[in-house]
């Protein structure tokens, strides 16, 4: 054992207890519950204050300070998230006389903690908030979320966190795991196969993301045509544009869709055109009595899709079926590819318990 600073620590470990010590030392002039950092502490006098310093290259502080320790001015300023280095220093770096180091790192398991707190908040989490949910200081957590972001398994809206893109495309793919009872998409999925079979295109059901904002696709079945419409479970599509998006949006609260309307900016993706509020209500208008929904290049150019809404057993739509594929085949096939999705849409609805009257019904 070496004692370095009144603290101990195994030998053969130099290149951690040099870390250690750097941090020690800055950490002199921080209170241990601040939040931000208030003082610095020089090069020199690291240098005064433990004499082994000299000689060191700065390549120490870029390959491992500079994580937790910022330079201006030459000095080193603590970063705010240093707490949680001291708080488990001897876990971190080794097993030290009277510790045991925790089993396996905790990064992977916070990030698994923070996807499950954003995924039983419907309409997601503050920073502070999910800090607290987790009692991890939100520094730290905001770095752990810019990954995520970056991943697109986390998404901001309005300064809330959720669930991104690919989480949600990661729990579809769960789903049809955990059995029928408990997964919408386990019990539409051979529904969806078999309209796929019908349509010989590529059939997608979608549902209602977080944001309520958006729809988004939780089970795909491709075509195995060789031109075919291809998308991601887990995209999601904005709900004024899209056959999709449009259907969902149809079935909402009428104060829903006043706020959304009034919030949203209504240009189309792809051409950019600019839609007029009273245009949406007309589209949406039209989907409630049919139960059909179409669109044509409102989204991807040269692609367009038919959609028909999926009833729950208490009348709530919970999903949408849709059909998309290349434009000319859809526009030769509209009728019978409209006809098969609202067909689909209302076999769904009495798999899921609605006994009312379906849209469209004569």
């Amino acid at each position: 054992m070496v004692a370095v600073a009144g603290m101990k620590w195994p030998a053969g470990k130099e290149s951690a207890t040099r870390r250690l010590i750097v941090l020690a030392l800055c950490a002199r002039a921080v209170p241990p519950s601040s939040a931000v950092p208030v003082a610095a502490i020089s090069m020199d006098t690291i240098l005064c204050m433990f004499p082994p310093f000299i000689g060191l290259s700065s390549r120490l502080y870029f390959a491992f300070a500079s994580r937790h320790i910022r330079r201006r001015r030459r000095k080193w300023y603590l970063r705010s998230d240093i707490g949680i280095i001291f708080e488990n220093m001897n876990s971190t770096t080794g097993n030290y006389e009277g510790e045991t180091r925790p089993e396996g790192p905790r990064s992977p398991l916070r990030v698994m903690q923070a996807l499950e707190e954003l995924a039983a908040s419907r309409d997601g989490l503050t920073l502070t908030r999910l800090s607290e949910k987790l009692q991890t200081p939100k520094t730290s957590l905001l770095n752990l979320l810019r990954s995520l972001e970056a991943g697109a398994y986390v998404t901001q809206v309005n300064g809330h966190y959720q669930l991104g893109a690919n989480a949600l495309r990661l729990a579809a793919l769960i789903g049809p795991r955990l059995g029928a009872d408990s997964s919408i998409s386990a019990k539409l999925h051979p529904l969806l196969a078999e309209m796929m079979e019908q349509a010989e295109d590529t059939t997608l059901l979608g549902v209602m993301g977080d944001d309520r904002r958006h729809g988004v696709y939780v089970d795909i079945i491709e075509s195995r045509g060789a031109i075919r419409f291809s998308s991601l479970i887990g995209t999601r599509r904005p709900l004024f544009c899209s056959a999709f998006g449009k259907t969902l949006l149809a079935f909402q609260p009428a104060e829903h869709i006043d706020a959304y309307l009034r919030q949203t900016d209504l240009v189309l993706p792809n051409g950019g055109r600019r839609l007029h509020p009273e245009e949406v209500r007309g589209s949406l208008a039209a989907i409630r009595a049919t139960g059909i929904s179409a669109s044509y290049e409102e989204i991807v150019e040269g692609a367009g899709g038919v959609s028909s809404p999926v009833y729950d057993r208490n009348g709530v739509v919970v999903a949408v079926f849709a059909i998309a594929a290349p434009i000319a085949r859809l526009r030769a096939r509209h009728d019978r590819l409209a006809g098969l999705v609202h067909a689909f849409g209302e076999r769904g609805s009495r798999l899921l318990g609605f006994t009312g009257v379906y849209p469209g019904q004569r």
